[in-house]
């Protein structure tokens, strides 16, 4: 049976959680594949493909082939991705097409697809901040406003770690990676760091921020010993807005031991808001200590190996396949010198098929492939 990670009393702070709905969906791993080394930009120049933290499904490329977009860090540069799935969601081909170069550089974490622009938000860590491009040469369309709490209090190399995008474009979510200043401390071998869940309201070309919600992240999963540089941690990775408008997040976490890495830990949870308060006039997580209420969550899968998959960074949810279910793909990023260029799929049970109309321009491709399929 999987464990349901119910967030409970922490100490003197009298932590409250709400009733929550039992877990609704299921995710089976099924496997993964490695990417190629390099690519060509739009305009004809090549790079090394390496830093690949976070990913985004765009839709058809050409019938039963997927197009994905990938983004890197500490850089300028997107990755375009082709992948076609057996019929329980593992990939039977994964091809690299080609690259995009935006007209700026930055530590580029989350990445989520606009298709009424034919562009992408990236949201970036050391800063944080998110901007939107376009994906046909890689023009500045806008930079979002973002609430000051984090502009503030961030910690170094914590910021906006995720980012995802609702089918319909109404909604985008981001979070920190870990603790700001304001809302307590960073992760440890015993206890997790409270992040913030930040949800931005979407209308045309305006983004316009919203409520606020607590999540507390695991613990790091592993023992960590000398440890100096503060390398290890465990925070929020990335969030994915399921078709259906339920939501998953990705936790990683890693540990040094002695100098060395020693495993990465990534879990899939299934979030639940019941409960939840919109925090977003509190300063601070009452003076370091907990929020009232957290987002619930329930864990979906989790792994703990070193290479397989490794530093698993990026999800995003993909095309229906033939039985009914919704494919996951993650990417994993390279760069700790220990890690590939890799991609990691699920398949993932539970997610209900909406409506076109409740689904805006994605509705479209999500029906197409569903009639192509049953042809």
């Amino acid at each position: 049976m999987r464990k349901i990670e119910m967030l409970i009393a922490l100490g003197a702070a009298g932590l409250f959680v709400s009733a929550a709905p039992a877990q609704t969906l299921s995710v089976t791993s099924r496997g993964s594949t490695t990417l190629a080394g390099t690519t060509t930009d739009q305009n004809g120049n090549s790079f090394t493909i390496t830093g690949l933290s976070g990913i985004t499904y765009t839709g058809l490329s050409s019938p039963g082939i997927y197009r994905y977009i990938a983004v890197m860090d500490n850089s300028n540069k997107l990755v375009k991705l082709d992948v076609q799935f057996n019929a329980n969601g593992s990939i039977s081909s994964s091809t690299v097409v080609g690259g995009i170069t935006l007209a700026n550089s930055n530590d580029y974490e989350g990445i989520a697809y606009n298709a009424a622009n034919q562009s992408v938000f990236v949201s970036y860590e050391n800063g944080p901040g998110i901007q939107e491009y376009k994906l046909s040469d890689g023009t500045l369309l806008q930079t979002v406003a973002i609430p000051s709490i984090y502009t503030n209090n961030l910690r170094t190399n914590f910021g906006f770690e995720s980012l995802a995008r609702n089918a319909a474009g109404t909604q985008m979510w981001t979070a920190n990676e870990e603790a700001l200043t304001s809302d307590g401390a960073l992760s440890t071998t015993s206890t997790g760091s409270i992040v913030r869940l930040q949800k931005f309201n979407v209308s045309g070309n305006t983004v316009t921020a919203g409520p606020e919600y607590g999540y507390l992240t695991n613990k790091i999963h592993a023992a960590v010993n000398g440890d100096n540089s503060g390398y290890s941690r465990s925070g929020l990775s990335d969030l994915v807005v399921l078709p259906d408008g339920k939501m998953l997040a990705l936790e990683r976490s890693f540990a040094y031991n002695n100098a060395i890495f020693s495993t990465y830990g990534n879990r899939i949870y299934e979030m639940d808001f019941t409960g939840a308060a919109d925090v977003s006039g509190l300063a601070g997580a009452n003076n370091g200590q907990p929020f009232g209420s957290y987002v619930n969550k329930y864990q979906l899968w989790t792994n703990q190996s070193l290479t397989n998959p490794g530093n698993l960074e990026g999800l995003t949810s993909g095309p229906f396949l033939t039985g009914g279910n919704l494919s996951l793909l993650g990417i994993v990023d390279d760069g700790d010198g220990v890690s590939q260029n890799r991609l990691v799929a699920f398949e993932l049970t539970g997610v209900a098929v909406p409506e076109p109309s409740s689904m805006g321009l994605l509705g479209g491709i999500l029906m197409a492939q569903l009639m192509h399929r049953r042809r």
